[in-house]
C-alpha cells in the first residue's frame, strides 16, 4: 500500500508539472473568497455552466446585496432571481436553509470558525448541510480558507479516469477523497484548475484531442487511442 501511495503521488506530481508547462500555475480563481458568499456561489454552480452560474449570482447579488437580505428572501422570489442557473427551486432551498442554520448556530453569517478546524472536520460540517456535497465543500475550503482540499468536478473526474489515477467506478466524492492526500503541498489549487482547463479544451467527453494533449505520454487511454490511429475513441 505504501508503494502504491508513493507511485500515485509521483504520478500526480508528473501530471501537475506537465500541465504547468502548458498552462502555467494559476494563482487566482474567480470564486468569492468570503466563505458564506462562496458557499452561495458554489451551490449555484451545481449542474450548470460557469456562465449561467455567474449570471445567476449577479442577479442574486443585485436583488439581495447583503447576506441578511438574502436570508430574508421569499423562496419564490429567490427562485426567480436564480432561475437562469437551473434547478432554481432546489438551489434556493439549499441557500436559504444554509443561511438560516448558520445564523442560528453562529449568531451571524460567518463560517470563519472553520479556519481552525482540521480539514476532515470542516468538510464533515459543510456536507451536513442539505444540498452541499464533497465537491462544494472542497471548493469552499480550498478557495476561501486555503486548506489542502481537492475538488473534483466532471472534467477532473473524466481526465483522472482516463489517466488511470482513480478507479473507473469512482464518483466525484470518492475520487476527491482518494486523490487529495497524494496531491503535493501547495498544488491542490493549480492542479484542480489546470485539470479543468485540460478537460474543457483537450480531454473532451467526445472526440478528445489526444494528439494535442500535454499528458499524452503518461495517459494509457490516449496511447490506446493514438495506437489505433483515430479508429478507437477514448471512453467516458
Amino acid at each position: 500500500m505504501a508503494g502504491a501511495a508513493r507511485a500515485l503521488s509521483a504520478r500526480l506530481r508528473e501530471v501537475s508539472g506537465l500541465l504547468a508547462v502548458r498552462y502555467g500555475r494559476p494563482g487566482i480563481c474567480a470564486h468569492e473568497t468570503d466563505p458564506v458568499r462562496n458557499l452561495v456561489l458554489t451551490i449555484l454552480s451545481q449542474n450548470t455552466t460557469d456562465a449561467n452560474r455567474d449570471r445567476a449570482y449577479d442577479r442574486l447579488v443585485k436583488r439581495y446585496p447583503t447576506l441578511p437580505a438574502l436570508a430574508a428572501a421569499r423562496p419564490a422570489e429567490l427562485e426567480e432571481a436564480i432561475r437562469v442557473g437551473g434547478l432554481a427551486k432546489a438551489k434556493a432551498k439549499s441557500i436559504l436553509g444554509a443561511l438560516a442554520r448558520i445564523r442560528e448556530e453562529r449568531g451571524g453569517y460567518s463560517l470563519d470558525f472553520l479556519r481552525g478546524m482540521p480539514l476532515p472536520e470542516a468538510r464533515e460540517y459543510l456536507t451536513s448541510f442539505p444540498g452541499v456535497g464533497v465537491k462544494t465543500a472542497n471548493i469552499l475550503l480550498l478557495f476561501s480558507f486555503g486548506m489542502p482540499a481537492f475538488p473534483v468536478d466532471t472534467h477532473v473526474l473524466r481526465v483522472t479516469k482516463r489517466l488511470g489515477l482513480v478507479p473507473g467506478t469512482s464518483t466525484l466524492a470518492k475520487a476527491a477523497l482518494f486523490l487529495e492526500p497524494h496531491v503535493g503541498t501547495g498544488d491542490h489549487g493549480p492542479l484542480h484548475l489546470n485539470l479543468i482547463r485540460l478537460g474543457r479544451e483537450v480531454c473532451r467527453p467526445r472526440n478528445p484531442l489526444c494528439a494535442e494533449c500535454p499528458l499524452l505520454a503518461v495517459c494509457p487511454e490516449g496511447a490506446r487511442n493514438m495506437k489505433g490511429k483515430g479508429r478507437r475513441k477514448c471512453s467516458l
